[in-house]
């Protein structure tokens, strides 16, 4: 039987997780509007429903929630293995590479030599402390939250080198985040610094081998396993669920088989990007479907936050933190860019204000500490969760800003969307009700309408003319049946031409002068009076499978309309006739 405990959760669970929801598409709207990163939206939304703020959110609702943080966590690492696809990997050059692994090198050197001299210099720890505390918060401090900054990629449509330069440094130092700390950690218990189970055992040796190597190939094979499913499976909507299934999994083998989750999820995405035909079109619905897991991890993520109590838990060690951070990442990325003689000034001058924002991975290292009880884990938890309130709220302004001077996005506040649908009123939307709830009953033969009303997909995105190449890109990049165009009013003009788009799209510039009205290919389309038999012919002379259906009045794209759909109803109508 089920406990009256689960059930009592379970009642108070789904009515908060509802109203968060609600509120998390409302911030998000009125991010947007005011030119603010959604990020920053979720998390401030966090803080206040948290514990800190309003209590709407409790700490056992947050805590409720960790096997949610895991999968949600387990999709962003399984992006970001998933953007170095082929497409990236052949744009990556041996430089960017070498800078990505310089610039952390050296933000790793520098976090580590202030920390020390300021430490050293306040006097409060001993040697040892100072050193456990400084080497560890250095690795950590080369994550660059992958969830935040590739959110706010995505969110601005960011197109570069500076954007290529930040997911390759994304993906380099959160794998040499996971895998330093985990040897450091690993190595400080067998050392005895501190006191765990397997302190002076030599298993901790195979054990940190294991899970670091173990990882990478549970990933890799999990991947080629995903790769079989997508191969054989047609449906979208199963190709989604195993996706899901898979990357649980891979949490579960590394509960069962003492792995790492993270690792094994950023190799999963790695393989599944490369080894499947349809891997970037996998990636990319794995992106575009995570928007309510991302927005509330992000507000779990601010409920951590108690706004009252900041500035007493940040204390002396969170501001050197905060600032050896800032200067490290700031010194190494752009020394790095002297030392490989990096020629792109963008990414030289603005690469290290691009991955200021730290959490998501920070938090799943760092948590792990808190089963030693020595002083030093407990510094570096209590600095590291304290510091993030500060990351998250800058790093996405600092991203957005440098996207903005290196030119990647077009324009601060975020641009116009330039897709738009067929527009339905209150009343519109209350006959259709009406119609559909109705249409078992017999009607008048003479109201009939169209012999295709039926068939028309009504439910179809269309571009403005005006809309620029970067709105263009959007709007091919969600891999819609039709490309079609319309003005203002929603009246059609013509169909995209993809091939003109795609050589166009190829160049390095965009040319602003270049809008959706002059890429217009075709212009054919089916009259929403037609019969089916006129449908028919012009699907035939045009040879084309799906078309637009416009209303002959009035010029408004009314739908689509596809081949197949037409000539099962002419089959229907015939075997009716027939009998």
């Amino acid at each position: 039987m089920v406990s009256s405990e689960l059930i009592d959760t379970l009642n108070s669970t789904v009515p908060i997780l509802g109203i968060t929801l609600v509120l998390c598409l409302i911030i998000g709207k009125l991010a947007k509007k005011l030119g603010v990163p959604k990020v920053s939206g979720y998390i401030m939304l966090g803080v206040l429903l948290g514990p800190g703020g309003l209590e709407f959110l409790s700490e056992d609702f947050s805590h409720s929630f960790k096997y949610f943080n895991d999968l949600a966590l387990g999709m962003i690492l399984f992006n970001i293995g998933g953007e170095f696809n082929k497409a990236l990997l052949s744009k990556m050059r041996k430089e960017q590479i070498l800078y990505s692994v310089v610039a952390v090198g050296l933000t790793i050197t520098f976090v580590f030599a202030l920390f020390i001299v300021s430490l050293y210099t306040l006097g409060n720890y001993d040697i040892t402390t100072i050193l456990i505390v400084s080497l560890f918060l250095a690795l950590v401090s080369v994550e660059a939250a992958p969830p935040t900054t590739l959110l706010v990629l995505k969110e601005y449509n960011a197109e570069g080198k500076l954007t290529d330069s930040i997911k390759i440094y994304l993906a380099f130092a959160t794998l040499i985040a996971i895998v330093s700390t985990l040897v450091v950690m690993n190595g400080f218990e067998y050392f005895g610094v501190w006191q765990g189970k397997l302190s002076h055992s030599p298993v901790l040796i195979f054990k940190t081998i294991w899970k670091v190597f173990g990882s990478i190939v549970f990933g890799f094979i999990l991947g080629i396993v995903l790769t079989i499913i997508e191969r054989y499976e047609t449906r979208i909507g199963n190709i989604l669920f195993a996706i899901i299934a898979v990357i649980l999994f891979g949490q579960s083998l590394a509960e069962y088989l003492s792995v790492d989750p993270l690792i094994i999820s950023l190799f999963l995405g790695f393989t599944v990007a490369n080894a499947s035909v349809e891997g970037e079109t996998i990636h990319e619905t794995v992106k575009n479907m995570g928007g309510s897991i991302y927005a509330l991890f992000f507000v779990l993520a601010g409920t951590h936050i108690k706004l009252s109590g900041l500035v007493e838990n940040v204390g002396i060690i969170g501001v050197i933190y905060i600032i050896s951070r800032m200067t490290g990442i700031l010194s190494g990325s752009y020394l790095a860019a002297k030392v490989v003689d990096l020629k792109d000034e963008n990414v030289k001058n603005y690469q290290g204000m691009s991955v200021m924002s730290h959490a998501g991975a920070a938090l799943a290292i760092v948590a792990k500490v808190t089963i030693y009880k020595e002083t030093s884990a407990s510094i570096i938890f209590n600095t590291v969760v304290a510091s993030i309130f500060i990351f998250e709220i800058i790093g996405p302004f600092l991203l957005k800003f440098a996207l903005f001077k290196s030119k990647e996005i077009e324009q601060w506040s975020p641009a116009p969307d330039k897709t738009t649908k067929l527009k339905f009123n209150l009343l519109d939307i209350l006959k259709l009700f009406q119609e559909n709830v109705t249409a078992a009953k017999e009607q008048d033969p003479k109201k009939t309408k169209s012999p295709i009303y039926e068939l028309i997909h009504t439910d179809i995105i269309a571009i403005q003319s005006d809309a620029n190449l970067t709105s263009i890109r959007t709007f091919i990049d969600d891999n819609y049946a039709l490309y079609p165009v319309v003005d203002k009013n929603h009246c059609f003009l013509g169909t995209l031409n993809l091939e003109s788009i795609r050589k166009i799209v190829a160049q390095e510039d965009d040319d602003p002068l270049i809008t959706a009205s002059i890429l217009i290919g075709e212009t054919v389309f089916i009259p929403s009076n037609s019969t089916l038999e006129g449908a028919k012919n012009i699907f035939l002379m045009s040879g084309k499978d799906i078309l637009p259906v416009v209303n002959p009045v009035n010029q408004v794209l009314e739908g689509i309309l596809y081949q197949k759909d037409t000539l099962m109803a002419l089959q229907e109508k015939k075997m009716i006739f027939e009998e």
